[in-house]
């Protein structure tokens, strides 16, 4: 028997708004995140039991959909919101999709960065450590331990909320991160980036090897894809997300 999305919510206002709006499309009903049910798990983010409803899904094989700030354009709630079937991060081996989603955005894409001279180290935040089980001190030691073997352009490690990464761009040579939205904020600024976990980035990320040998792929693919990935709230309510979501098995 085939059953709807369950979508768990918690007590956060974030929660409440995103997942109410995203049930509302979908046709699910709503939980509160304790306790697996029946049907595909949604949840917002992975805190106050998200990511518990996850790793329950993942146990039994259940199919989870997971939703966090957008990748161009985010913000709560006139921003977008992307939407990951079983992972973090949008699968971009998916069909090819129109350049339509992208363009509506109107966000320039400046060319390749060919100079500079920081490296920037974007660590995740300890509660994305803490569920990866990856300790974030360690993180920033290894990595930048390793990329002290390739290359001796200082490195700035650059934490999330401290100053705005945007600031550090203009001097930076590549940004290297786990998985975090600065490597897309990144690529947009024609920054180069060293993804080491899954991202959304993955497939135009240089290797850690790479830094001193660079080379800059072509991005207008990846614009694409990465805006059939993400949604504003209205687009939740009415059901395009959800429909979206079905056509491309994201």
């Amino acid at each position: 028997m085939q059953h709807n999305p369950t979508v768990y919510i918690t007590e956060h206002i974030n929660s409440k708004v995103v997942g109410s709006a995203f049930a509302e499309g979908c046709g699910g009903r709503i939980a509160s995140p304790v306790r697996l049910l029946d049907g595909p798990a949604v949840v917002y983010g992975i805190l106050r039991g998200c990511g518990d409803i996850i790793r329950q899904a993942e146990w039994v094989g259940r199919d989870f959909f997971h939703i966090d700030l957008g990748y161009f354009k985010r913000g709560h709630y006139e921003g977008y919101y992307r939407v990951t079937q079983n992972a973090f991060q949008a699968d971009l081996d998916d069909v090819l999709v129109r350049p339509d989603r992208w363009e509506t955005l109107k966000i320039p894409l400046r060319p390749w960065k060919r100079t500079g001279r920081n490296v920037v180290v974007c660590p995740m935040t300890g509660a994305v450590g803490d569920f990866l089980n990856i300790n974030t001190r360690k993180w920033i030691e290894t990595v930048t331990d390793e990329l002290r073997k390739y290359t001796e352009r200082p490195i700035i490690v650059k934490p999330k909320g401290d100053v705005d990464i945007s600031e550090m761009f203009e001097d930076a040579w590549c940004v290297v991160t786990h998985s975090s939205n600065a490597a897309v904020d990144a690529v947009l600024a024609g920054v180069p980036v060293v993804t080491l976990g899954d991202s959304a980035c993955e497939q135009i990320s240089w290797g850690l090897s790479d830094i001193e040998s660079p080379f800059w792929p072509e991005r207008d693919w990846w614009c694409h894809k990465l805006a059939y990935h993400q949604f504003t709230l209205d687009e939740f309510r009415n059901g395009v997300a959800w429909k979206i979501l079905q056509e491309h098995d994201v």
